[in-house]
């Protein structure tokens, strides 16, 4: 986008949440402790987004942010309808799998999607039901189905299953994850714990240089806009697309801020992008001079702290101690959340 007006950008991305309802209980996620209510997106406004969308050169949309894409009973015909309308957009999709049974994956066959990501985390059946609350059975009988040769390329282009790293996740569990993608034959990726603005905790720091989420646009099931998707409940949001189109709300001089902020170097200077530690860098919009700074910080990031591949334990391996403080700051979060919604409805 380099050598565009500022007020002429685009988003590289557009993330739509098609529903806030998820299968899982993920104690790394906001998900289940959302102050807001959860549902589904309504069909008219879903509908006027990828519209919206129609009218730039979009790279690619997700329908997908706080809730899990198989709990929106309406998910297949809304990945249909956006293949339809932005034929030439990159269609990714993440989910846990946990919901992707095989007569979803048959009806994804043949839709052109780009990239499809299954959040997996473990192997190990207990720590999957404890860190996600679902059963693993289940989940590795879909994503056997998923992988079966001559069907999961005509699902996606490319399919990687993802590892979150936390506090205790053993080298022997990365390399077990590592193992089962290779035999699957798809792509592995594990990351490290992100802390959600600081709500969770996590031994990566804040980087220096930008992030990429301010070059994209994240909306609510609402319609509302998010400032990104650690954003859980768009508390930092502004606008709703109801309201604005799509580029009316990337245009925004909230957003507009944020990208000039995050762009200059100054990201530890606004609220809450100074507490958060995600570190998937951001290009999109720098001159040449000020993207190769970016990436040097970026390498320096990657060599000092290590926030994505296989890394060691920093508590003891056999430790529960990670899970446990995330299990109770998660329980203390929902408690208030309920209490809030309470609250409002009696008011």
């Amino acid at each position: 986008m380099f050598g565009f007006a500022r007020d002429e950008e685009v988003p590289r991305l557009v993330s739509v949440e098609t529903t806030s309802h998820c299968n899982a209980k993920c104690v790394f996620c906001p998900n289940n402790a959302l102050a807001r209510d959860k549902g589904p997106m309504e069909q008219d406004l879903f509908e006027k987004i990828i519209e919206d969308c129609r009218e730039f050169r979009l790279e690619a949309i997700e329908p997908f942010l706080q809730g899990d894409p198989f709990s929106d009973p309406k998910i297949l015909e809304r990945l249909e309808h956006i293949r339809r309308r932005l034929p030439d957009t990159k269609l990714r999709l993440y989910t846990n799998g946990f919901g992707m049974s095989p007569k979803k994956i048959d009806a994804m066959v043949g839709l052109g999607m780009d990239h499809l990501y299954v959040s997996v985390n473990t192997l190990d059946p207990k720590k999957y039901k404890d860190v996600m609350g679902l059963s693993l059975e289940r989940t590795l009988e879909n994503l056997a189905y998923l992988t079966e040769p001559g069907r999961r390329g005509r699902v996606a282009k490319h399919v990687t299953f993802r590892m979150t790293r936390l506090g205790d996740t053993t080298l022997a569990e990365q390399d077990d994850f590592t193992r089962y993608c290779e035999e699957r034959g798809v792509e592995s990726l594990i990351v490290g714990l992100f802390n959600y603005k600081g709500d969770i905790k996590s031994d990566l720091p804040v980087p220096s240089y930008g992030c990429e989420h301010v070059a994209r646009l994240d909306i609510l099931a609402t319609g509302k806009i998010t400032l990104c998707c650690m954003d859980q409940d768009g508390a930092y949001g502004w606008g709703n697309l109801r309201e604005l189109s799509v580029l009316e709300a990337y245009r925004h001089p909230a957003a507009r801020r944020y990208r000039e902020l995050h762009r200059t170097g100054k990201r530890r200077e606004v609220d809450p992008c100074g507490t958060c530690n995600n570190h998937w860098p951001g290009f999109h919009g720098l001159s040449p001079l000020d993207a190769a700074r970016a990436g040097l910080e970026y390498c320096a990031y990657v060599a000092r702290y290590r926030p994505n591949g296989r890394k060691a334990p920093h508590g003891t391996p056999d430790s529960d101690d990670a899970l446990v403080q995330l299990q109770s700051k998660h329980a203390a979060a929902g408690a208030a959340a309920k209490a809030g919604r309470e609250a409002a409805k009696n008011a």
